[in-house]
């Protein structure tokens, strides 16, 4: 399987499109699945917190990529910021839904299309990122190429943003889902001029823990899981690593 990013412009016919898991009702369901609930928003706030820490390296007005947009939630929170945002995926019914959302907002725009062919030029985005993409790739070696290619089409001294399941987690329970370590992606980084600006972790405690916090109690739960995060983020569940293309 491969993913991508949703749009409100499509360029391929649907016969084109690369495969995946998020077409028709599984599109549909996929914001009610994993958003809805407080310990999903919780989850969900962690993973703004890491994109804001991108964001405060961005200039005002710069391009914004994002690769594998879904159904818009990042793409709308960048774009109210005032940034120029292009949100890609493959999956014309995410793109439908993301277009939805991002409707009053001319400065997002969308296009259908793969993680490792990407359409821009190169060094055409001030920050490009992905949230949740990597692991749902059809393998590391396409996740690695993914990441190459949103490396190639950031600008010189522009940001790249990239968020992964952590292979090097310890007792960690293996599933399907793609895993990278930080050590691969430094790799790919240092082979296509780039420099980790740094690295952050999230869910020290697994989503299967924060899926049994009871609500009352996820506010000291997202206290602890910060704390920790900032010490053992190397061992966290979800990897973040930020570069900078020299």
């Amino acid at each position: 399987m491969r993913f991508a990013a949703e749009g409100r412009s499509m360029t391929h016919d649907e016969s084109d499109l690369v495969p995946t898991a998020y077409m028709g009702e599984a599109a549909t369901r996929y914001d009610a699945k994993r958003f809805v609930t407080e310990q999903g928003q919780a989850f969900s706030g962690l993973e703004f917190e890491q994109l804001e820490r991108a964001l405060a390296y961005v200039p005002d007005g710069a391009h914004v990529l994002e690769l594998g947009c879904g159904t818009g939630r990042f793409s709308k929170y960048v774009g109210t910021k005032g940034y120029s945002v292009l949100a890609a995926d493959p999956s014309s019914a995410m793109i439908a839904l993301a277009s939805e959302k991002c409707r009053d907002l001319p400065n997002v725009t969308f296009s259908q299309e793969e993680g490792a062919h990407l359409k821009s030029a190169d060094s055409t985005f001030d920050l490009v990122f992905s949230i949740r993409v990597t692991n749902q790739t059809e393998s590391v070696e396409y996740a690695l190429k993914m990441i190459t290619e949103m490396i190639r089409v950031a600008k010189p001294d522009g940001l790249i943003l990239v968020e992964f399941v952590n292979s090097k987690r310890p007792l960690s329970k293996r599933s399907r889902n793609v895993r990278l370590s930080f050590e691969e992606i430094a790799k790919v980084a240092s082979e296509n001029n780039c420099r980790v600006q740094g690295e952050r972790g999230i869910l020290v405690f697994s989503q299967t823990i924060l899926n049994k916090i009871p609500k009352g109690l996820l506010p000291l739960w997202v206290i602890v899981e910060r704390a920790s995060a900032y010490i053992l983020w190397r061992w966290a569940s979800r990897g973040y690593v930020l570069l900078r293309k020299k």
